[in-house]
C-alpha cells in the first residue's frame, strides 16, 4: 500500500452522493512517506532559429542534474510565446526537499544563473520554482501504462483510484481540500495592467497563496489508424479551443500565465507528446470553467466516449498533475519580454531586483 495523507472533513466533498466510474483512473502513489515535492521551471528565452542555444543551455542542466542531489527525473520542453520567442525549458523534479536544498546549494548552475553576467547577455532566463507539500498536490492519469512529469520520481507507482468522473473530482483529490476551501486572498479579481519596467533586468515576482498550477499532458506516440485521425482531428482541435478560451478570458476564468509545451528528445527533435502549463489565480475559477464552460465540456466528454469505444486498447494518453501553492515562491526573470510567465503582474507582485 502506497502513502497517503488522509483528514477528517471539515469541508464537505464534491463528490455527488456515492458516485464511481465504471472503471478507474490512475494517480501517482509512493512507496514511502513524502512530505515535499520540488518542481523546478528553469528555461532560456531565445530566438526561433537560436538553436546552439537550447543546445548549450540543456547540456548546462543535464550537467549539473547529474550531481548526487540531482534531481529523480526531468524533462526537456519548447514553448513559443505570442511574442515570437522560443522558450527551451527543463522541469526537473525532487521529492527530498534536502536533496533539492543542497543542490541549490552547492552545484555551480545556481551560481552561474544567478550571476550579474546574464543580465547582460542577448538572451533572457526564467526560473518558477514550486515547492509544494503532499496534501496540496493531486494528479491523474488515464492509461496506466504511461509515466509523465511526477509518474517518473523515485518510488512512485500508478494505482487505479475512483475519485474521478465528476465536476469538483480535482479538488477531492486533493487531501488539504478537507480542512481548507483554497481561496486566492485576491478573491476572483485577477490584477489588471502589463509590467513596463526596464527591459534588460532581473525581476522576482512574489505569487500569492493558493495559485494553482496545472501541467495537463497529451501523449500520441503509440497511436494508430482511427485513434491517431481522431486525436488530431477532433481531441486535439478541442483542447486548443479551450486553452484559447481560457487566455482570452482571463477576468473570469483566473488564467495568470498559460503555455503550450511540445517535449524534445536529447537531439532536440520533438516528440508526439505535448503538455499545458498554467496558473491560476483560484482553483474555483478553474473549477467554474471546467464544469460549465461548452469549451472544456467538449474535451470531457470526448475523452469519456473514445474511453468507453477503445477501453483497455486506448493508445491515446492524457494526464494532469495540479500543485495549489500554499508558499510564496518567488519566480525569476532575466531579460525577459512583458508577456513572460507572471512578468505582466509585477506591477502587483514584483520586485526589480537589478537592470542595466
Amino acid at each position: 500500500m502506497s502513502f497517503h495523507i488522509e483528514y477528517p472533513r471539515t469541508i464537505p466533498a464534491q463528490r455527488p452522493g456515492e458516485f464511481a466510474p465504471a472503471a478507474p483512473k490512475f494517480h501517482v502513489g509512493w512507496n514511502a512517506p513524502l512530505t515535499t515535492v520540488v518542481s523546478d521551471y528553469i528555461a532560456v528565452q531565445r530566438t526561433p532559429a537560436d538553436f546552439g542555444t537550447e543546445r548549450a543551455f540543456f547540456k548546462r542542466t543535464r550537467d549539473a542534474f547529474a550531481s548526487a542531489w540531482g534531481p529523480d527525473c526531468f524533462d526537456e520542453v519548447r514553448h513559443s510565446d505570442e511574442a515570437g520567442s522560443t522558450n527551451s525549458i527543463v522541469i526537473a523534479y525532487w521529492t527530498d526537499i534536502t536533496r533539492y536544498a543542497i543542490w541549490k546549494h552547492q552545484d555551480a548552475f545556481n551560481t552561474w544563473l544567478a550571476s550579474p553576467e546574464r543580465e547582460k547577455e542577448n538572451v533572457g532566463y526564467w526560473r518558477e520554482t514550486l515547492t509544494v507539500p503532499y496534501d496540496r498536490i493531486e494528479t491523474i492519469f488515464s492509461e496506466p501504462y504511461y509515466r509523465a512529469g511526477l509518474a517518473r520520481t523515485k518510488g512512485s507507482e500508478l494505482e487505479p483510484m475512483y475519485i474521478a468522473g465528476y465536476f469538483g473530482a480535482m479538488r477531492d483529490r486533493l487531501p488539504i481540500s478537507a480542512i481548507d476551501p483554497l481561496a486566492s486572498p485576491y478573491g476572483e479579481s485577477v490584477p489588471q495592467g502589463e509590467f513596463l519596467g526596464a527591459s534588460r533586468a532581473r525581476i522576482r515576482i512574489d505569487v500569492p497563496p493558493n495559485v494553482v498550477n496545472i501541467r495537463s499532458g497529451q501523449y500520441w506516440e503509440k497511436a494508430e489508424g482511427d485513434q491517431l485521425d481522431d486525436y488530431c482531428t477532433n481531441l486535439q482541435p478541442k483542447l486548443e479551443t479551450g486553452m484559447a478560451y481560457l487566455k482570452d478570458h482571463a477576468a473570469t476564468t483566473g488564467c495568470l500565465s498559460l503555455r503550450a509545451l511540445v517535449a524534445v528528445d536529447q537531439e532536440g527533435n520533438e516528440l508526439k507528446e505535448t503538455s499545458k502549463h498554467g496558473y491560476f489565480l483560484s482553483l474555483g475559477q478553474l473549477e467554474r470553467w471546467a464544469a460549465e464552460h461548452k469549451s472544456h465540456l467538449d474535451i470531457f466528454k470526448h475523452a469519456l466516449a473514445m474511453r468507453r469505444k477503445y477501453r483497455a486498447a486506448r493508445s491515446v494518453v492524457t494526464w494532469h498533475e495540479v500543485f495549489v501553492l500554499g508558499t510564496t515562491p518567488s519566480f525569476e526573470y532575466v531579460n525577459c519580454h512583458a508577456g513572460t510567465g507572471l512578468l505582466r503582474f509585477a506591477h502587483a507582485w514584483g520586485k526589480i531586483v537589478a537592470a542595466i
